[in-house]
């Protein structure tokens, strides 16, 4: 039995692309053979929604526990700081920053034994403002079903991040377009991840609207689901984005936005080859399961060190 534990923090119940990447952490440290758990910090009627092993908030820190907290938690991160187990922040927002530090040199001087990044684009912007503590890549994975479906002319859209832009985008799309005002645009709006996968796989096309990302992973969900990607990057997505494989839109260019979208509908309908979704296809398998593992098991090595043993179960 493990003498330790490695826990996740969590204040909600998983909602987010970032909750399921924590999730996907927690499996697969536990695969691994490795004690790691949900630590929970929220409403009781949110806790059976963990599919991973779980303890509620209270349960007692050990020197030796290792304690994994988002950047945005700064309640959290005040109480955690003088606690003696060992803390790791999971940066998967490079743009949230300061949403749990007041300052560079706060985050400079919190005991940190690591951080952990989904892409090389936050380590670089991390590193550029100062922090000194070691940053290791993990990326996340593009599960397996995220794959083409029986494809329609039909948009799909997250516009959860922009709802008013997104409002406009399609009111806009419609009236500059109207020989494709009658497609159909699919919010993946309260949908499980898988129920988002088969929306994406039925879909000819992916408008991206993603804001402040470190990676942007619904892009590269939508080019695994074989979507003509139109749209933003969200800034981190420029770790992925080339000309070959989507149309990437200017922030705010509406008028380029449409005009691609309407590219990419007569494109479906002529039937004809689309290199961009087969580049897509192949930057999105570059995100691969066996690629998330070993950046994984590498990166906890580094963490556990010689210590490794008090975590295996």
């Amino acid at each position: 039995m493990a003498k330790n534990t490695i826990y996740y923090v969590f204040t909600l119940p998983p909602v987010s692309g970032g909750h399921f990447v924590s999730l996907e952490h927690i499996a697969a440290l536990n695969a691994m053979g490795f004690n790691a758990k949900v630590y929970y910090v929220g409403a009781p009627d949110g806790f059976a929604k963990f599919t991973v092993p779980a303890v509620r908030a209270g349960a007692p820190l050990l020197s030796d526990d290792i304690v994994v907290v988002g950047e945005d938690h700064k309640a959290l991160l005040k109480e955690l700081r003088n606690l003696s187990c060992i803390k790791i922040l999971h940066h998967q927002a490079f743009l949230y920053t300061f949403a749990g530090f007041d300052s560079i040199a706060e985050l400079a001087t919190y005991p940190l034994t690591r951080l952990i990044v989904p892409s090389d684009f936050s380590a670089q912007r991390l590193k550029a403002i100062g922090v000194p503590q070691p940053i290791k890549r993990v990326r996340p994975s593009v599960p397996d079903y995220f794959a083409t479906g029986e494809k329609r002319l039909q948009i799909a859209f997250a516009p959860h991040k922009r709802m008013i832009e997104a409002l406009f985008l399609k009111g806009y799309f419609q009236a500059r377009v109207p020989e494709y005002a009658h497609v159909p645009w699919v919010p993946l709006i309260n949908m499980s991840r898988a129920d988002c996968a088969r929306a994406m796989g039925e879909s000819a096309v992916y408008a991206a609207l993603p804001l402040l990302e470190s990676l942007g992973l619904m892009n590269l969900e939508a080019m695994a689901s074989g979507c003509h990607v139109v749209g933003y990057t969200g800034q981190g997505g420029t770790e992925y984005a080339t000309p070959e494989n989507g149309d990437w839109i200017a922030e705010g260019d509406h008028d380029a936005f449409v005009e691609k979208l309407r590219d990419a509908c007569r494109l479906y309908e002529a039937a004809q080859p689309n290199p961009k979704i087969t580049a897509g296809r192949a930057t999105a398998a570059q995100f691969s399961r066996a690629v998330f593992e070993n950046e994984l098991r590498e990166t906890w090595q580094a963490i556990m060190g010689d210590r490794a043993e008090l975590y295996r179960n």
